[in-house]
């Protein structure tokens, strides 16, 4: 009998020392060319960006687009940082209204966010907030609770223990 079973195998790409960029400060973060894209857009786009151990990023991709001032997120889209094997997490979205205060919905889905990629010990290291000229670190400005509690992630964090 023979048996020949194929495994996928989910492997890294391949190193270019030119082109890999490792995140030391949020500064490297608004710096990334899919951040500066998204600085003027008319409507409000939220990135993943997905980082190794080491803050090499993994990936980049559009969360979610949403209208000029809010952006909604489905939780199942924590996902994305499952799927690319990321162990750190950065959150970057834009403000159309040029305003760097966060929404009581940017918070809570900051908070909301961390706790769920705690279940699978992956680590929020920021949510940044860009507007055309500047932005605001949600973890420098301590609107970021990485000790949040919520029952409802409770209640999940209960099923996988």
């Amino acid at each position: 009998m023979n048996l020949n079973i194929e495994v996928p195998i989910l492997t890294k790409t391949g190193k270019n020392i030119e082109e890999d960029i490792k995140v030391l400060s949020s500064t490297d973060i608004v710096n990334l060319k899919q951040v500066q894209a998204i600085r003027n857009a008319v409507k409000e786009h939220l990135l993943f960006i997905g980082l190794d151990r080491g803050n090499n990023i993994r990936n980049i991709s559009i969360l979610g687009i949403g209208s000029n001032c809010e952006v909604l997120v489905d939780s199942k889209d924590i996902r994305t940082a499952l799927l690319s094997c990321s162990e750190r997490v950065v959150l970057v979205h834009n403000h159309p209204s040029n305003s760097l205060e966060p929404s009581n919905a940017d918070i809570h889905i900051t908070n909301i966010t961390n706790n769920l990629l705690k279940t699978f010990y992956i680590e929020l290291l920021d949510h940044i907030i860009v507007t055309e000229n500047e932005y605001i670190s949600m973890e420098k400005i301590k609107k970021f609770n990485k000790n949040y509690i919520n029952d409802e992630i409770n209640k999940v964090e209960k099923q996988f223990l």
